[in-house]
């Protein structure tokens, strides 16, 4: 939706006395070709024409006091202009960067957050990926990662086990290794 403005336009050659004596944001009492709605980026456009117009105006002004040509006043004030532009920041690569920084930040909490809840280095990104596929509106990253890893304790080394082909130590000096033993049997077998 524009909003539009109610602005009176001021003739330059016409005396101040009756623009001054206008309401501020409605129609002065007298209306001799002067009020007209403009929106609100309108309202903008023409102040920033207006605005480069006094500049370039001043700038002219100041340069022909030094004793330049027309056309070396037009290069100055090129110059000036380019100057002034290249010393404005890039606001798309200050948002670019910003949006990057974000993105590792978060990234990084979220890392720390299936760190503490017991992921494995290994299974890190994996984790990642899975659980940030059950974030929504409703279910925020910890939560996700708590409902991921609730229904696959295995990725937090809770549902691990190890697996031993011995008996011990015990075994060796009772009559020979379990290892061994089996080992021999499938030499044995493979000699067949």
């Amino acid at each position: 939706m524009k909003k539009l403005m109610n602005l009176h336009i001021f003739d330059e050659g016409a005396s101040g006395a009756e623009g001054a004596s206008g309401n501020a944001g409605g129609k002065s009492g007298n209306n001799n070709g002067g009020s007209a709605g403009y929106t609100f980026e309108q309202a903008e456009e023409i102040a920033t024409s207006r605005a480069e117009k006094a500049t370039r105006a001043a700038l002219a002004d100041f340069y022909r006091k030094q004793g330049l040509s027309e056309e070396q006043i037009t290069t100055a004030i090129a110059d000036f202009k380019a100057k002034q532009k290249a010393q404005q920041p890039d606001v798309e690569l200050l948002t670019r960067e910003r949006d990057e920084a974000r993105e590792k930040l978060q990234q990084y909490e979220q890392e720390k957050t299936l760190i503490n809840k017991g992921v494995k280095n290994a299974d890190l990104d994996y984790v990642m990926f899975k659980v940030s596929k059950l974030v929504d509106e409703k279910t925020d990253f910890a939560k996700a990662a708590e409902k991921f890893l609730k229904e696959n304790p295995r990725y937090t080394g809770a549902g691990t086990y190890r697996v031993s082909t011995s008996t011990g130590s015990d075994n060796q000096n009772s009559g020979g290794n379990m290892n061994m033993t089996i080992n021999d049997r499938i030499r044995a077998a493979a000699k067949r």
